[in-house]
């Protein structure tokens, strides 16, 4: 997948007593690089290049976590160097950062559900709005298709513990499930939509692939005034 994006060069390891073969770290560093141009890529509409599968595009999503979190801690260590510091420093101090940085470079990606859901959201719906002032009974669909097809404690805890305005609900999933299962989760739906017509066979699809039963969905309209 890859080739278009980064030379490959695996040099043999010395003084080792078992035979591997190992990256050096620029390598490391050109292959994120490479995955984070595939993301990129795979959004690009006049792109030739093949798509990249669910699975390609989490470790994409991770790869572009972990080229920030080095930058940032390499930037670090070079201030650490300049003033010192670096000979004071626990020896692990670097690797508990770079864990922490990781950690919030990934939960980035949860602030906001990807722009395709909410595209093809709307076209499956006839929404001619803004995809900005969406409908909210949108809401109910995310917790139907996303959700709830993750784990239904998990969609029950958030459905009776409401966040305060301004905070999304999936921001408060846990770490491991939200990195790993929501973003995931999200892109998943979108390739299911690109087949479908309308919002009710999207439900349906989701709901077999699944496993789950479509929700009944009840909307109250104004009526009309009487004549």
């Amino acid at each position: 997948m890859l080739e278009r994006f980064v030379p490959f060069r695996l040099l043999e390891v010395e003084g080792l007593e078992k035979a591997v073969k190992g990256l050096p770290a620029d390598l490391m560093i050109e292959v994120c690089q490479g995955f984070v141009a595939a993301l990129q890529s795979s959004f690009d509409p006049n792109s030739k290049l093949p798509k990249l599968t669910d699975r390609q595009m989490q470790m994409a999503m991770k790869a572009s976590a972990f080229l920030s979190a080095c930058a940032k801690i390499g930037l670090e260590a070079l201030i650490d160097e300049a003033t010192g510091y670096q000979y004071v420093r626990a020896e692990d101090a670097l690797q508990v950062k770079l864990r922490a940085f990781i950690a919030d470079e990934l939960r980035a990606w949860e602030k906001t559900f990807p722009d395709e859901l909410w595209a093809e959201f709307g076209r499956l719906t006839g929404w001619k709005g803004s995809l900005k002032s969406r409908p909210k009974w949108w809401g109910k669909l995310v917790i139907e298709m996303i959700y709830d097809t993750l784990d239904p404690d998990v969609a029950e805890y958030l459905k009776s513990n409401k966040p305060p305005p301004g905070v999304r609900w999936h921001r408060q999933l846990t770490e491991n499930l939200g990195v790993r299962a929501l973003v995931s989760r999200c892109f998943e739906v979108v390739g299911m939509a690109k087949d479908c017509t309308d919002m009710r066979q999207l439900r349906e699809k989701v709901a077999r692939h699944y496993g789950r039963r479509m929700v009944q969905f009840t909307l109250s309209l104004p009526m009309p005034d009487a004549k």
